[in-house]
């Protein structure tokens, strides 16, 4: 019985360093019932050394217009008027080498100023080369 016990808890810990240093999830939920999902798996392309290098690969404003023409597609709900930008972070995926990426933070703005609680919002993950990873777009029941 030891022996299944020290077999399961290798298996559970290859397992947990089965991903790359580079691996992030983000999830948007601009609508009822849909959830974009970003898988992004850091790679050569968003390398950057912040030791000897002033500023990373693509200035935190190009990140933005990036994610902002995404965003522009992504349906809103019938209560809101437009994504608002709230953030940009940037977020380092990897110590050795150095990988980053950007995650830009959208708040749904309503259209009535007498909205309460919280309004749908979407992080949208911007590589160094500017590009956006493809989301899976999911429906789930609330």
């Amino acid at each position: 019985m030891n022996t299944w016990k020290n077999v399961l808890v290798l298996v559970a810990c290859a397992c947990a360093t089965a991903y790359p240093a580079g691996y992030l999830e983000q999830y948007g939920y601009p609508l009822k019932g849909v959830v974009y999902k970003f898988v992004v798996y850091t790679g050569e392309k968003d390398r950057w050394d912040s030791a000897t290098q002033y500023a990373p690969p693509l200035p935190p404003g190009k990140a933005a217009r990036a994610a902002k023409e995404f965003v522009g597609k992504v349906p809103l709900r019938d209560d809101m008027k437009v994504w608002s930008l709230a953030t940009i972070t940037l977020r380092r995926m990897s110590l050795a080498p150095e990988e980053w990426v950007y995650v830009v933070h959208f708040d749904a703005v309503p259209k009535s100023g007498g909205w309460t609680g919280p309004v749908p919002s979407i992080e949208v993950p911007v590589r160094m080369d500017g590009a956006i990873p493809e989301p899976v777009v999911e429906k789930r029941k609330f």
